[in-house]
């Protein structure tokens, strides 16, 4: 992509940032995100179609970043984790959402805001699943598949949510390493029982 395109759409991505933590989707006009990011209605129009199309590309950005990150540091490796080393797609998860925090603060708490939270979500819920497939270990398992990809998705992200609003106390490292430690010993052993 030419630099002045991809410069003006970081623009914009971060103008409609800025007016979604402030203002519901629904009340957001492309006269509003013009105005936030300094340019003119015809220029916006030159990268979008709509503010639906705003989002829906901004969420895009972010996410096939995001899979890229897991696919890059997942595919070298073609072993199990282990309990003194963090899970790679808890790494690659949290290191991404640690570099683009603002998105994300904004983004998770949004229910209406392009259906994030769910892609996000399925995001998730792939790579593990395509990590359980490489492994050959579905007869094995001891809760439904569908229940098992649930529980780490939607625990990673309610994790992640509390990490942002907490500023950020630990580390990525720390934090893919408190979760891939959790997932060894699960919950009941995890607090002693």
């Amino acid at each position: 992509m030419d630099r002045r395109i991809f410069r003006t759409r970081t623009m914009i991505f971060q103008a409609f940032l800025v007016i979604l933590q402030k203002k519901p989707y629904h009340e957001i006009s492309i006269v509003d995100i013009a105005e936030q990011a300094d340019i003119n209605r015809s220029t916006f129009y030159a990268h979008f179609i709509d503010k639906e199309d705003l989002l829906q590309k901004m969420i895009a950005d972010k996410l096939d970043l995001l899979a890229e990150r897991i696919r890059i540091g997942v595919e070298p490796s073609h072993s199990t984790p282990s309990f003194n080393d963090p899970d790679l797609i808890f790494l690659a998860l949290f290191e991404h959402v640690f570099e683009h925090d603002y998105f994300y603060q904004v983004m998770l708490p949004k229910d209406a805001a392009g259906d994030f939270r769910n892609q996000f979500n399925g995001l998730i819920r792939e790579a593990f699943f395509a990590r359980l497939s490489k492994l050959g270990i579905e007869q094995k398992l001891q809760v439904p598949l569908d229940i098992l990809l649930d529980y780490i998705s939607c625990s990673t992200i309610g994790i992640m949510e509390k990490w942002l609003t907490d500023s950020k106390i630990y580390s990525p490292h720390h934090m893919a390493l408190q979760l891939t430690r959790l997932g060894f010993l699960g919950i009941y052993k995890s607090t002693g029982m």
